[in-house]
């Protein structure tokens, strides 16, 4: 039996400035990351009734806020960045993104990479 892998699935995705980002990879995803100048980031949404300054923003892997506000993840998934600046670009990805796995029928097995969203301002 064949196995193949691939560790990446790069998506490049470019953004006007001012507009909203969405980003829908899966009603799976809890959580996504982003990397920006080499600093990774999470956001998770808010529970029902969670009033914390934790959910639903950017933060750092220090615990610190880096988000400003305009940034929000629904209970569903998605990712929403409002006012889309150019200090949000970078690679934005969700370990929780579900594997796809492809058998062939003469017993090859291919699983497709995770999407990892490289997003970038354009004017």
């Amino acid at each position: 039996m064949n196995f193949i892998s691939v560790d990446t699935a790069l998506t490049v995705y470019p953004v006007k400035v001012g507009e909203t980002l969405i980003l829908d990879i899966g009603r799976e995803v809890k959580e996504w990351k982003r990397i920006r100048n080499g600093i990774e980031e999470t956001i998770k949404p808010c529970e029902k009734n969670e009033k914390s300054d934790t959910c639903s923003v950017w933060m750092a892997s220090n615990s610190k806020k880096s988000g400003d506000g305009r940034e929000h993840m629904n209970e569903n998934g998605t990712l929403v960045i409002q006012n889309f600046q150019s200090s949000d670009s970078g690679d934005y990805f969700s370990n929780d993104e579900l594997e796809r796995v492809h058998y062939t029928a003469d017993g090859q097995i291919w699983k497709l990479a995770r999407s990892r969203i490289a997003v970038f301002p354009i004017d």
